[in-house]
């Protein structure tokens, strides 16, 4: 906003900022606090410390400096309050939307810098990424909490890190899990579960299903084409001891699983539905869908633990060639199409194609499980 704008809220954004910043103590701090996110809500395509303070006809480079890198007070009271009051302001019935964000670097000493893909300049570029978790409703969308993304090659070049701040023994951890710890996060503030989103980066990994599911969270997550399951539930078999060596590990025995373009050309046109989620620029934003009980199958062939089944809904757009990738439901879901409109990042692969087509009981409304399909599958 301009400063003309910014000078019409002010009074609002200071009542605001007053009760935000109590857990920073010290007036001195919450005064330049507020000077601070006055400049970050400014006009300006920097926000280092130098140029946001020459916006402002009260900053001042060393009171802020001070504030950010040297003055000790802790960050996470201030952000569990702000989560607190943005979930108590907008509507219930939210998701939980998993997303990334890139930020460009031309050098290598900041904090978890590398060369990576950054969804910013939609290539691989040097950057940094953050996982976020943001809260979404039908009234709006912000950031419950972020975690900054520190490659491996980072963790495991102490120097480099102590160089940077990072604290001595930060683990590494993949995007899933800090996606997981997000979570977590929300939880331990006493922000209300939301049905979590995301897209096939996250919705690939397993081990991120079972952490959802761990956590008796429900949710909806793109998986990829090429995404294996089975149609009919399998369980794996003992194999026989034939007396040497190590005993064998259980393997499947049955007929091996299908890619989801395979299962989608498998069902009849009868089962496929076209649906409308809503009004674009365009017109009608509509598509092909159906919806099937499938039981997931990563790692078969090295006989891994059976995966709970659930719904996949995949899309099959009107005219195109073969479908579009699936999307993973599990447990209940009575969330809205229209919430992730209010994401300003979306989800990449789900937003404008699922999230209106379930029920309260978790079945994709209109969309009856194919013909054919095991009735043996809960």
């Amino acid at each position: 906003m301009n400063a003309k704008e910014l000078a019409r809220c002010r009074a609002r954004l200071e009542r605001f900022l007053a009760d935000l910043l109590a857990p920073l103590g010290r007036k001195d701090r919450r005064h330049w606090g507020e000077v601070y996110i006055r400049g970050l809500l400014l006009d300006g395509e920097r926000k280092s410390i130098e140029p946001l303070a020459q916006r402002l006809p009260d900053g001042d480079v060393q009171a802020l400096q001070q504030l950010l890198g040297q003055s000790p007070w802790d960050a996470t009271p201030v952000r569990a309050h702000l989560a607190q009051r943005m979930a108590h302001e907008l509507s219930p019935g939210a998701a939980w939307v998993v997303d990334e964000v890139g930020f460009p670097k031309q050098g290598k000493h900041s904090v978890g810098v590398a060369r990576q893909y950054c969804g910013t300049l939609g290539k691989v570029g040097n950057c940094q990424v953050a996982v976020s978790l943001n809260f979404t409703t039908d009234d709006g969308s912000f950031p419950v909490d972020w975690r900054l993304y520190l490659p491996e090659r980072w963790t495991v070049d102490p120097a480099r890190c102590a160089a940077a701040g990072v604290p001595p023994g930060t683990p590494f951890q993949t995007k899933w899990e800090l996606a997981l710890a997000c979570g977590d996060q929300a939880r331990t503030w006493g922000l209300p579960d939301g049905v979590v989103l995301a897209d096939s980066g996250y919705g690939d990994v397993p081990a991120f299903r079972e952490g959802l599911e761990a956590r008796r969270l429900r949710y909806v997550v793109e998986v990829d084409r090429t995404c294996l399951v089975w149609t009919t539930p399998q369980t794996r078999q003992p194999v026989p001891y034939r007396g040497r060596g190590p005993h064998p590990n259980p393997q499947y025995v049955g007929p091996p699983p299908a890619a989801v373009p395979a299962v989608a050309r498998q069902l009849p046109r009868t089962a496929w539905r076209t649906l409308r989620w809503r009004e674009g620029t365009k017109g009608p934003m509509e598509s092909r869908f159906v919806a099937c009980r499938v039981q997931p199958a990563p790692g078969y062939r090295e006989g891994a633990p059976e995966q709970p089944v659930g719904w996949l809904l995949i899309e099959w757009p009107p005219g195109a060639s073969s479908t579009t990738a699936g999307t993973w439901v599990l447990l209940t879901l009575a969330s809205k199409r229209r919430i992730l409109d209010r994401h300003p990042a979306g989800v990449k692969g789900v937003r404008g194609k699922r999230g209106a087509l379930r029920d309260s009981h978790g079945v994709p409304s209109g969309l009856p499980p194919p013909p054919g399909a095991d009735s043996s599958l809960p």
